[in-house]
Formats: C-alpha cells, sequence, structure tokens
C-alpha cells in the first residue's frame, strides 16, 4: 500500500490533527460497531436459514436452500461482497493484509484498494443480491402460505399459521436489520459511493480533502463535490 493511499482513518491523531469528523464518521475502527453490526445481522440470518429449511420440509425439495447457501457463500466468503464494495472503502487502506472494519474482523484483503468510487456494475451486482438475499426467503415462504391452501380440499390450519408466522418474522427481521443499518452505520459510513450510503455532501467533501489521493479518483470519475 502505497503511504499517501492511506486514509486519515489510519494516521494517529497528532498526524491527522482534530478533524472533528469523527463525531459525524464512522471514520476509525470501533470493536462496539463491529459486534452491534454483527448481532444485528443474527436474526435476519437465522429466520431466512429457518425459513428455507421449513419450506423444503413443507415441499419435499431442497433447491431454494441450497441456490440461497450458494449464493451468500459465494458474496460473503468468496470476497464478491469485499470486491466490489470494501476494496473502494478507506478501510481498505490499511498498511496490512487484514481488513479491520464493523463489518469485518480480520478478513484477509484479496483486491488491491481501489480509490474510486464504485461504478454502475458494481452497485448493480451490490444492489442484486442484497436485495435476493433479503427477499427470496419471504417470497419462498409467501409461495409456501399458497402451497399449503391449493394443496388439498381441507386446509391444515397449524401448518397454515406456521407459515404465516415464519413469513412475517422474516419480513420484520429484515426491516430491523435495515433499519439499524440505515439509521446507525449508512448515515455514517465512509464508503461513499455505496448505493445505501446516506452521508450528507458537506461531510464527504470534508473528509475527502483530508484524503488527497481518494479526492483525485473520486473527481477524475466525474464525481460532483459541492
Amino acid at each position: 500500500m502505497n503511504d499517501k493511499e492511506i486514509a486519515c482513518t489510519f494516521r494517529d491523531e497528532a498526524q491527522s490533527g482534530e478533524c472533528g469528523l469523527n463525531n459525524s464518521l464512522g471514520c476509525r475502527y470501533s470493536k462496539r460497531d463491529f459486534w452491534f453490526f454483527t448481532l444485528n445481522q443474527i436474526p435476519l440470518a437465522i429466520m431466512a436459514l429457518f425459513s428455507l429449511v421449513y419450506m423444503g420440509l413443507l415441499a419435499g425439495s431442497w433447491w431454494a436452500l441450497i441456490i440461497y447457501v450458494i449464493v451468500a457463500l459465494s458474496f460473503f466468503g468468496l470476497g464478491l461482497e469485499t470486491r466490489v464494495l470494501c476494496s473502494h472503502c478507506p478501510y481498505w487502506t490499511n498498511d496490512g493484509k487484514l481488513l479491520n472494519c464493523w463489518a469485518y474482523s480480520n478478513t484477509y484483503k484479496l483486491w488491491r484498494y481501489r480509490p474510486e468510487p464504485m461504478n454502475t456494475l458494481e452497485k448493480a451486482i451490490l444492489v442484486s443480491l442484497f436485495t435476493f438475499l433479503s427477499i427470496f426467503p419471504v417470497i419462498m415462504t409467501s409461495y409456501g402460505i399458497w402451497l399449503v391452501t391449493a394443496s388439498s380440499s381441507s386446509i391444515n390450519l397449524f401448518m397454515l399459521l406456521g407459515v404465516i408466522g415464519i413469513t412475517a418474522g422474516t419480513l420484520l427481521a429484515g426491516m430491523q436489520f435495515f433499519y439499524i443499518l440505515q439509521s446507525h452505520f449508512c448515515c455514517r459510513c465512509v464508503n461513499f459511493s455505496c448505493p445505501l450510503n446516506r452521508v450528507s455532501a458537506e461531510i464527504i467533501k470534508a473528509f475527502l480533502d483530508r484524503n488527497p489521493v481518494m479526492k483525485e479518483a473520486f473527481e477524475k470519475s466525474g464525481y460532483k463535490l459541492n
């Protein structure tokens, strides 16, 4: 990593100076933020997997669970997310081989740092896979409601209520995850080109002014600094 590319996120206070941005941005690694982010994912992950296992038992087919697990492992485990999203983040500039931020802990950095904003294809991949991983379990359990009501003339009320409950629980877990993501993380995230980012233009400009390599890459990409 070129010393000039290292973001102010990893400079000590004496070197970076008192900028005050840490009051508005999550620009310093925090174990508290990491564990909050990690724990926030658990309800949705549990409900998503439970709903697809239930659907496998109900329908006697496991293709939905298999597809979901393959996509999730490819996205998170094989580095697709870190390529399209994280390699553009200032946290990627730490002087070492491991990424530590509020989403990842001691994760090997497979890709080179890309100071420029995410391009259209990267954003499309990210949004598509986020949407799939969030919505697919709800779609499948909604299909399960239809399957229970259409499979016989005498509806199994206990089974129907079970599918409805799982569908509602998965939907609520997803809403809870994205509410906390947007209200606590996306409004402070230094990965400014992420489609979910909600940091104000004023704060973005102030951060980029302190990080000339990133600022130059943003300007070359056509990003307008207000």
